[in-house]
């Protein structure tokens, strides 16, 4: 019965993602344990009856000296006793973990997933295949629980994972400089990047822990045991061997009961993905660098999917997710404030705040470069900037102005003016008043103009904080300038020295348009 249910849970698994057929090709992860032989053993035999063809991967993480390199010539003897092509490599995790001030589980299970993405690539395979099952999942899902996690953590492992999602950031500079062998061979590890989208399958999750030994006992299978599973000092192990048991006592299916609350929390966690889906085109607009939220959208956003939005963007900013709790809390907190406030969001990230946008921008190594998050503020305007100092404007003609925007300057009125709004992007001028050539150019210290209706002449960084033209926008706020004067301060107002009047004879219309 074990061995049928076992066999079932495979078949079913690759069923449902449309790999139970005999070009299919899947990467089996072995480390020699009882999860991993069992669900090799399964898909060797489906193999032999027009299921998936399988290469197996296995890393030996440079833990244990000896004993993993014991347990690596395990797996590759197996697989050439079985039949199978082989890919074996070995890594010092615990230098890489020091080097980089990591914890080295975390550590290795990067390196490890940076590995077999990089197998998968090199053998165009369809997905990457690996053993946990129904106890990892319980294990998993108290862990998360004990760290207070929300939806997203108590889902546990998922079944099936896209490529996007599992992939590790930088897999490929991971995998690259592996030594690795195959069939006996060692060769350098090269993979093309993009070349394939296999996805990460967890057949065994439905399967206890008693059910795959009872399977390995039926097959006569002899896996490795790796000593460190049972190790007091990591938590795991302490779930594993203490919890899980306790709460046995008050429920004896307690690893079944946890199995199910990942399964209803993981389709929690999909209805509220497939609602900020809906919101996001609205909400959100990407940029390489920075994801610019819509105020009026962000505010009417339920706190649910503030946090969930705040997540995304970081997701696909930094390429994961590794903001806490209290991190998305103070950035919730951080967005209802006012202009010009910002926040940085752990190591990476920095949300600014502006009058119609929350700023969510990646932050270089060397930190906040100040230049380029007032850049970024501009931008989320969707308002002009100058790209350079100054530049010639052709008269008559057109001109660009970079970033989307261009001038058209002509001495006959244009069929289609741009519409009045808050912002005036067209101005008629008294060509005769105008001395020296036109240019567009951005402010100067000690700028000056007359604005047309008012009293006299300005400071034109007084006249910036009376029409309250946002602070990020002021020093590349294209101006219309001669050599002595400035002439127009596009879409706000016109010098009233240059302004056409009904007696102009010769009228000259500048407009200002997105390209």
């Amino acid at each position: 019965m074990t061995t049928e249910q076992v066999r079932n849970a495979v078949c079913a698994a690759l069923s449902q993602v449309g790999l139970f057929r005999p070009d299919a090709i899947l990467i089996a992860a072995v480390s020699g344990g009882p999860d991993s032989l069992c669900l090799l053993h399964v898909l060797w035999q489906l193999q032999a009856e027009n299921g998936p063809q399988i290469h197996v991967a296995h890393l030996d993480h440079g833990f244990r000296g000896e004993q993993s390199a014991t347990e690596a010539r395990f797996v590759r003897q197996t697989a050439e006793a079985w039949g199978l092509p082989t890919t074996v490599a070995r890594r010092d995790v615990p230098s890489i973990a020091r080097l980089q001030r990591r914890n080295a589980h975390a550590t290795a299970r990067d390196v490890r997933y940076a590995f077999l993405a990089g197998v998968a690539q090199t053998q165009q395979a369809h997905a990457v295949v690996v053993g946990h099952q129904a106890d990892d999942q319980a294990e998993t899902v108290l862990l998360h629980l004990l760290h207070g996690a929300g939806l997203a953590g108590l889902r546990g492992m998922r079944a099936v994972v896209p490529w996007p999602e599992w992939r590790q950031r930088g897999w490929q500079e991971l995998s690259n400089d592996t030594m690795l062998t195959r069939d006996n061979q060692q060769y350098p590890h090269t993979v093309q990047p993009q070349a394939s989208t296999p996805l990460l399958l967890r057949p065994l999750l439905s399967i206890t822990r008693t059910q795959v030994e009872q399977y390995c006992q039926e097959y006569a299978l002899t896996p490795q045991h790796d000593p460190s599973n049972q190790a007091a000092r990591y938590r795991r192990s302490r779930i594993r061997a203490e919890l899980l048991p306790y709460l046995a006592t008050y429920n004896q299916h307690i690893a079944a009961a946890l199995t199910r609350t990942a399964q209803i929390c993981g389709d929690d966690y999909a209805y509220i993905q497939s609602q900020l889906d809906r919101v996001w085109p609205d909400l959100a607009t990407e940029q390489s660098d920075m994801i610019l939220f819509d105020r009026e959208h962000w505010n009417g956003l339920p706190v649910v999917l503030q946090r969930y939005a705040l997540r995304r963007a970081a997701q696909q900013l930094v390429g994961h997710d590794g903001l806490s709790y209290e991190q998305i809390e103070a950035g919730r907190k951080a967005a209802s404030c006012t202009t010009g406030y910002q926040h940085t969001l752990g190591a990476s990230l920095l949300l600014r705040v502006d009058a119609t946008h929350v700023m969510l921008i990646r932050m270089d190594r060397q930190g906040i470069d100040p230049t380029r998050v007032l850049r970024a503020s501009a931008s989320s305007y969707g308002l002009p900037q100058m790209e350079i100092k100054q530049l010639p404007l052709r008269v008559p003609g057109t001109t660009r102005l970079g970033a989307g925007w261009q001038v058209v300057s002509s001495y006959t009125r244009p069929a289609r003016l741009p519409a009045d709004n808050h912002w005036r992007w067209w101005v008629a001028l008294d060509a005769e008043t105008l001395a020296g050539a036109l240019h567009m150019r951005c402010r100067q210290p000690g700028d000056r103009f007359r604005p047309a209706g008012g009293r006299g002449s300005r400071k034109l960084q007084d006249f910036f904080v009376d029409v309250k033209l946002p602070h990020a926008l002021r020093d590349a706020w294209p101006l219309l300038a001669t050599p002595s004067a400035i002439v127009w301060v596009a879409g706000l107002r016109a010098d009233a020295r240059f302004q056409a009047t009904p007696e102009t004879r010769h009228t000259l219309w500048v407009t200002l348009t997105p390209i």
